[in-house]
């Protein structure tokens, strides 16, 4: 038997959600990185400027005046805060570059743990939609697939075995017969069978799938 396979709303949904921003990540992790090298080299350029200020003050220091010791000094140490600033800006954007994949890939987890339950909620529905496809046939000569006679149809019977057949269901059973259909009972009466191979009971009652 054919079954088609829909895609669930969920499903489709989280797909197209998350496709859109998956494409905009590599864009926001590349403008992201490009900060960052973007402040290392300020940041370097600044450490060089604090080094040469430096080698002028040991050099020259004993020439300067008080004031003008004072004023370099100051200016070494703002070049320093501005390395700090550089820093922090640096780990401040690595950090939110880091919780914004983290932000996806938690996404996606929740997602497909949805998705998984959902699938898990549908796959009983499937197989009875599934059970629901059998073809109704006859066994060739009167047997089954187990090898049980079966009746292949009522005109097999005259109309004086038929006033003398009885209740096949009232019949005393074998507890080692095996047992088949929906209701777990032996085989009798006419029976149809269900053309899906993975099918275990393969055998259904006519009473009990609706058959008159």
């Amino acid at each position: 038997m054919t079954k088609t396979t829909k895609e669930s709303p969920l499903t489709a949904a989280f797909l197209g959600e998350y496709s859109d921003t998956v494409e905009d990540l590599p864009l926001e992790l590349r403008r992201n990185y490009t900060l960052i090298r973007q402040l290392d080299d300020n940041a370097e350029e600044l450490m060089y400027q604090v080094e040469k200020e430096t080698m002028l003050l040991t050099t020259s220091g004993k020439d300067l005046s008080p004031e003008e010791r004072k004023k370099k000094l100051e200016h070494i140490s703002n070049l320093l805060k501005e390395v700090i600033n550089k820093g922090e800006e640096k780990y401040a954007l690595a950090k939110s570059t880091y919780d914004s994949v983290d932000r996806h890939c938690t996404k996606l987890d929740n997602d497909l743990e949805r998705i998984e339950a959902e699938q898990q909620l549908l796959e009983p529905t499937h197989r009875m939609y599934e059970h629901a496809q059998y073809e109704s046939i006859k066994p060739s000569q009167g047997e089954s697939r187990r090898g049980r006679k079966k009746k292949t149809n009522e005109e097999d019977y005259s109309s004086d075995n038929l006033q003398k057949e009885i209740s096949f269901s009232n019949m005393p059973i074998d507890p080692n017969e095996p047992r088949y259909c929906y209701c777990q009972r032996v085989s009798f009466g006419e029976m149809v069978a269900c053309d899906n191979p993975g099918c275990e009971i393969e055998w259904f009652h006519y009473e009990c799938v609706g058959y008159t």
